[in-house]
């Protein structure tokens, strides 16, 4: 259906702006026959014709979805504070290097209708890493380091989401080891 409805709204666009330039073609002195038919006045055909142009550069513009920034906002003692989403997503990602196991993180942060925030976390970590054990220690960390960094306490849910393990690779000659590698020799 919103197949449909997207080829509905090119045609009589382009159906529109095929009109508007013909018009205003007819105005300048080239001789269309959809200007003589329509309207026979130079003034009418050329404002029908601006106007048909406009309106579809109009819709098209405004039809751009543009993407809101989004903020949690919560109240304490001192007023309200908002904090984007981006920068909470932004802010998690970085707890990736507080662990050894974890190759990449991606954060995305949400508050429902009823003002519980939810916290999914897309993680890919080492192979040979404990899956488990790491999923539950970063679930705390999150919880703790929102709460004493941003000051969001009431946290509904934090989901680990282990998108890929990936097996480590022995670092090449002359290229630098990674960090478990460097640890592990100390």
């Amino acid at each position: 259906m919103n197949m449909l409805h997207g080829l509905i709204k090119f045609v009589l666009s382009v159906g529109l702006l095929i009109l508007g330039i013909l018009l205003l073609a007819n105005v300048v002195a080239l001789h269309t026959p959809v200007g003589d038919f329509l309207i026979n006045d130079k003034l009418g055909q050329f404002l029908v014709g601006i106007s048909a142009v406009f309106l579809v550069l109009l819709y098209w513009l405004t039809a751009i979805p543009v993407k809101e920034e989004r903020f949690l906002t919560f109240e304490n003692e001192g007023g309200a504070i908002s904090i984007s989403v981006k920068a909470i997503n932004d802010f998690l990602a970085k707890l990736a290097d507080e662990f050894a196991g974890i190759i990449r993180l991606r954060a995305d942060v949400a508050a429902s209708r009823d003002g519980r925030v939810e916290v999914r976390l897309d993680v890919s970590v080492k192979a040979g890493t404990k899956v488990q054990q790491l999923s539950q220690i970063l679930q705390q960390r999150v919880r703790e380091s929102m709460r004493e960094n941003l000051g969001i306490a009431e946290i509904h849910t934090v989901k680990v989401n282990v998108s890929s393990i990936v097996t480590a690779e022995k670092p090449a000659p002359g290229r630098p080891a990674d960090r478990t590698d460097w640890q592990s020799e100390v």
